[in-house]
Parts: structure tokens; C-alpha cells; sequence
């Protein structure tokens, strides 16, 4: 099955970072006349340019100004990244790059460009790119990755591929950790906590590793474009607000296959866990594609209630309040007046503008209760994506 992506390729030159199975690759196939196109995943071509950077050069030289060269998966030479800013500057050429982990970019110091270069972001399918085979419970189990979600009737076996894959052996390949042991136990524990508030002290006990370790193996999977940190808004208003991150991965499925509950029916404290990463993952794509370049935190206040998502939209500024967007999200069919008691709250105690307020259900029902938004999830991300929500 092919799925139609909603990012537009832009005019000029762009690095295009996601993780792997996102579709980069096919998108940039069907979306860019490449008169050079290099796959740095072929043992040959890695071998001659890692050994040979200005080996690109001599293969561009036949180009004329304004043809497109596309690299895939930039993170394996980085060093090609200088010869792109020469080409770029002096045979104009539009260079469309793809990538699967910021770090080696990070480490190297990679040239990007000096700032021209656009930054693009890739994520699974959206609702919207889903079509027909979008089915929210399939989602919640198994993800949507293209490679899952065109047959799901495949997914445990191709998810269970891809953490071996992708995340066990390209982590180590990328020589950022020692040993897999340690790292695997700790995905494990990532797994099962995925969006709850993050212990380090107990992780890094459960996972036989150091606390600074810890630290180490959460920024690799954020480098690695695999999860994110959601910070919590601490603005003072009452004296229990946790300071603790929440941390998400990219995808349910692959929530599900590092959680190691491919296999098994999934609770509904769990799913609905699920459910906050999939939402998380739609707004974060809207996000990218759109340019609004918007923080997303989470507020807690313990032992009483959490706002699963807050949106700034705007800083305060010379005086002026900030504005937010606060959005719970709730897995249950059938809705219930209590689930917005701490939106209410907390837009009665706001210093910042509340521009509005949402909740995000699995029920069927459209409403409005007490100035609060009530959206089934796929009704949310139709109006997400059509600019109708941020």
C-alpha cells in the first residue's frame, strides 16, 4: 500500500532527519528529479566516500547549476557535508540530504551549510496520510510506520525486525555505547515507563548502570531521533508541581516492541500511554511541517492531576503574558466531565493567556463543555492538519 506524505519539498537545498522506516528515502524518490542520487546504506559508496570525501566533486562535476543531488543517510560520512558547502557555493547545485541520527552530525561538527541548509523533520504517517488504513486501534498497538501499517497483519514479526535492527545494532554500530547489555535493559525499562514521569535514580538501578549513564543512553535515543523529552511548566502556581520530564518514544509500535508486549494484550493504562504518544507524534509533525516552531511541556501537580500537553505559542514578552494551549487526552469511549477538572483549574490559575483548551477522547462525540474543547481522535487530527486547531 503507498501513502501520500503532506510535506512539500522545498525550492532549494534541505537535510531531512528522521528515523529509519519513517519513508524518507521513498519520499524523496517521489518527490525530488534527482540527477545524482547516493545511498550511503551501499557498502560501496560508504566505502569509497568515507575514504575519499572529495570523491563527490568529481561526480558532480558533469551537474549544471541548479541540478539536485540527493545523499542519503548523511550520519554515515559526515565529513561529506564540508564538500556539499563547497558545490553548494560554487556550482549551485540543490542538495536534498537525508539522515537517521543527529549525533554523529553533532560530534563532528558537521557544516550544515552555514545556516542554509533547511532543517526538515520526518515522522511516522499521520491520520490524515493514513487514509483507509487508518484505524486508531491498530495505531495504539502497532504504530504507523509505512513498513507496519501498509499490512498490520505482519507488524509483530517487522516490528520485532526493526528494534533488533535498527535500534540494538545501529546504536552499536555507531559505537556510542560499550556493551548492548546494559543499553538493552534500559530500553526495556523505557518501554514500559514511556510517558510517565521519569526517575532516573530507579532506571539506572532497574538497568545495573550509573545515574550518569543514565543521562548518556536518553541522549542517544534523542539523537538518535528515536524519543523526546517533554519538560514539565513550572510556573509557581502551586507548591506540588513536579520538575520531572516525561520522556516519549517516536512510535507506539515501537513502544510496544522495546516494552516487549508485542505478543500480548495491552491494558488500558498502557494504551493510554499509547494514546498520549500518538498525539504527541501528530502534533509534533504538524509542527515541523508548518514552521511553528512551538515548546511543548507537560504540567503536573503531584498527587492531584496532570495536563498532558502544553502548547506555548507565545513567550511573554516586555510585560505581556505568554499564551498556551493546554490539551488532555484521555483513553475511554465515553466521555466524563471530571477528565477536564484540571484543565479548569489550571486556566483559572494561569498568569499566561489560555488561548484554548482541548480534550482528546476514542469516543465518537463532538462537544464543548465549560469552554472545553471535547474532540474524538481522528476528528482532531483532520482539524490539526488543516491549520483549524493551532
Amino acid at each position: 500500500m503507498k501513502f501520500k506524505r503532506y510535506l512539500k519539498p522545498p525550492e532549494d537545498s534541505f537535510l531531512l532527519l528522521g528515523p529509519r522506516g519513517t519513508g524518507k528515502s521513498t519520499w524523496i524518490q517521489e518527490s525530488i528529479a534527482a540527477d545524482l542520487a547516493i545511498d550511503l546504506l551501499e557498502s560501496d559508496r560508504f566505502l569509497e566516500l568515507s575514504r575519499t570525501p572529495s570523491l563527490l566533486r568529481k561526480m558532480c562535476e558533469p551537474l549544471k547549476e541548479g541540478a539536485w543531488v540527493v545523499i542519503d543517510e548523511i550520519q554515515k560520512v559526515p565529513g561529506l557535508l564540508d564538500e556539499v558547502h563547497a558545490l553548494y557555493q560554487k556550482k549551485k547545485l540543490r542538495f536534498a540530504i537525508t539522515g537517521s541520527s543527529a549525533r554523529k552530525l553533532k560530534m563532528n561538527h558537521a557544516n550544515l551549510l552555514g545556516g542554509r541548509l533547511l532543517d526538515l523533520q520526518f515522522y511516522p504517517l499521520n491520520g490524515l496520510e493514513l487514509g483507509d488504513a487508518f484505524d486508531l486501534n491498530s495505531c495504539l498497538h502497532y504504530g504507523s510506520l509505512p513498513g507496519i501499517a501498509s499490512d498490520y497483519s505482519k507488524s509483530v514479526p517487522r516490528l520485532a525486525s526493526y528494534l533488533t535492527t535498527y535500534l540494538r545494532q545501529e546504536i552499536l554500530e555507531e559505537a556510542v555505547v560499550r556493551s548492548l547489555d546494559p543499553f538493552r535493559r534500559f530500553l526495556d525499562i523505557v518501554g514500559l515507563t514511556n510517558g510517565q514521569l521519569l526517575n532516573k535514580e530507579s532506571i539506572a538501578r532497574e538497568s545495573q548502570v550509573k545515574r550518569t549513564t543514565v543521562d548518556h543512553y536518553f541522549g542517544i535515543l534523542e539523537d538518535t531521533l528515536l524519543g523526546t523529552m517533554v519538560s514539565a511548566w513550572s510556573p509557581g502556581l502551586k507548591t506540588k508541581e513536579s520538575r520531572h520530564p516525561k520522556f516519549y518514544l517516536f512510535d507506539p509500535g515501537v513502544v510496544s516492541a522495546t516494552a516487549g508486549l508485542l505478543n500480548q494484550p495491552l491494558e488500558s493504562a498502557f494504551l493510554g500511554f499509547q494514546l498520549e504518544t500518538f498525539v504527541l507524534g501528530q502534533l509534533r509533525a504538524y509542527l515541523s511541517q508548518t514552521f511553528k516552531l512551538f515548546p511543548i511541556y507537560h504540567y503536573t501537580i503531584n498527587g492531584s492531576y496532570d495536563i498532558d500537553l502544553i502548547i506555548q505559542t507565545r513567550k511573554p514578552v516586555m510585560g505581556k503574558p505568554g499564551e498556551l494551549i493546554c490539551i488532555e487526552i484521555k483513553y475511554g469511549n465515553k466521555y466524563r466531565s471530571e477528565w477536564t477538572r484540571g484543565l479548569r483549574d489550571f486556566a483559572g490559575l494561569s498568569k499566561d493567556k489560555i488561548k484554548a483548551t482541548h480534550l482528546i477522547y476514542c469516543g465518537q462525540d463532538r462537544m464543548r463543555d465549560d469552554g472545553v474543547d471535547i474532540w474524538p481522535v481522528a476528528q482532531f487530527i483532520t482539524e490539526l492538519f488543516q491549520g483549524a486547531v493551532i
